[in-house]
């Protein structure tokens, strides 16, 4: 029995941070509250909430190999990921994509990418201030995964690139190999 507090207590102890960076992002302009995705979608695959502390660490210890990327790392506040595998691809859900993103161009947020089709809903929107990109929100559905990207701070658009890339996010909406195995 106290093993399971001592468990209970530590579990608690280790989601304190995270809610505590997920309130601390929620006052930048670039910060986008996608809802209850887990009421939506189940439990996620993959989530990644990396905040301001983590990545100044990170910026640190790249500052030496790459002075560039440091830099970039400096000005984001926050990336947030949530990968759902086998959502199904459902009216409800195709529905609430489209709900953020009614929220998101009533916020000023400029829609720059919308796929509708059978098989897929994608939608990229930037927010921008004096020419930089303040956050980048990412939303695709597909048959058999739904993904939600946040990457807030203040961005140049030259490197944009850099930091999906950092990432492993594609906003090209296509895969790099060729479909060979070789």
């Amino acid at each position: 029995m106290k093993f399971k507090f001592l468990l209970l207590g530590l579990i608690s102890m280790l989601a304190l941070p995270a809610m505590a960076q997920e309130d601390a992002l929620k006052d930048f302009p670039g910060y986008v509250d996608f809802g209850e995705l887990n009421s939506m979608f189940g439990e996620p695959s993959v989530q990644i909430a990396v905040g301001g502390s983590l990545l100044g660490f990170v910026s640190a210890l790249t500052a030496r190999e790459d002075p560039e990327a440091a830099e970039l790392f400096k000005r984001l506040h926050g990336v947030r990921v949530s990968v759902f595998e086998n959502p199904a691809m459902n009216k409800a859900a195709v529905d609430y994509v489209k709900t953020i993103s009614s929220k998101l161009s009533q916020q000023g947020w400029e829609s720059v990418v919308t796929v509708n089709s059978d098989d897929e809903q994608v939608r990229i929107f930037m927010k921008f201030n004096d020419g930089n990109v303040e956050g980048i929100t990412v939303m695709a559905l597909e048959e058999d995964e739904a993904v939600f990207v946040n990457v807030i701070g203040d961005l140049k658009p030259d490197e944009l690139g850099k930091v999906m890339d950092n990432f492993d996010i594609d906003m090209g909406g296509h895969d790099d190999d060729s479909g060979n195995d070789e």
